[in-house]
């Protein structure tokens, strides 16, 4: 009787440790957003992500900037929070660098990764990182390939993309060119990053949306490729 005690016993300490661990170890932000992104060398190129609360709790998210891989010359910045911060700033500053995100909410608008090549053909790796203030072990990352040309990927082809939404505001209809691969969607989603609307795509081509079909507000479109996120375009319906 005392040995089956003993095990029980063990066995309720075992579970409590493991619980313990996967709260610890829980992540409480998900990332949307464009790893490979391009543009004209003689100006910033950006990257948007998209950052989503998927806790039951209001979350004060702080952001970090990792650079994998940059060329002297170049600036890596980034905007979050209240503020854009210079390449010196690698995690943004408290209180301004701090936003507050409610629970389930996504924060489509406020951050924005930049990359200044000063018109150079060199391309820059970052990765950025969120996480609850305070709890930097609990961070979501995505690394951003800005004109990275020299990259490969077995996984998604890099000249999968998309062109801009047109008309864009938009109040009935808009438009927008893909380039795909096998395996494609694409979906509308909203600011809380639910899919509205799912296309299955051709290896190219125009998709046609009804956007009177959606409320006035800001959507997004996301190109998906063997379940990936490679592209995402900002929509706005008036």
């Amino acid at each position: 009787m005392k040995r089956i005690l003993i095990i029980v016993t063990a066995i309720s300490i075992l579970l409590s440790v493991q619980s313990i661990f996967n709260k610890s170890h829980a992540q409480s932000i998900e990332l949307i957003g464009d790893s490979y992104v391009y543009g004209n060398p003689a100006m910033p190129v950006a990257s948007h992500i998209i950052v989503k609360n998927i806790t039951s709790d209001t979350l004060q998210v702080m952001c970090q900037k990792i650079i994998i891989d940059t060329t002297t010359g170049t600036q890596n910045y980034f905007c979050w929070g209240t503020s854009c911060w210079p390449s010196s700033t690698y995690i943004s500053p408290v209180p301004a660098g701090v936003r507050a995100i409610p629970p389930g909410y996504a924060d489509s608008t406020n951050f924005t990764g930049y990359y200044d090549a000063f018109g150079k053909q060199v391309r820059a790796i970052v990765k950025y990182c969120f996480y609850p203030q305070g709890n930097s072990a609990d961070s979501t990352c995505l690394t951003v390939h800005y004109n990275d040309n020299l990259s490969t990927t077995t996984e998604v082809s890099r000249k999968a993309g998309l062109n801009d939404f047109y008309p864009n505001p938009a109040e009935n209809k808009t438009t927008i060119k893909y380039i795909a691969d096998k395996n494609s969607q694409f979906h509308i989603i909203d600011i809380l990053g639910n899919k509205l609307k799912t296309y299955k795509l051709d290896l190219s081509g125009f998709i046609d949306v009804n956007t009177s079909e959606l409320g006035s507000g800001i959507y997004f479109g996301n190109l998906v490729v063997n379940d990936k996120v490679v592209a995402v375009k900002k929509l706005i319906i008036n």
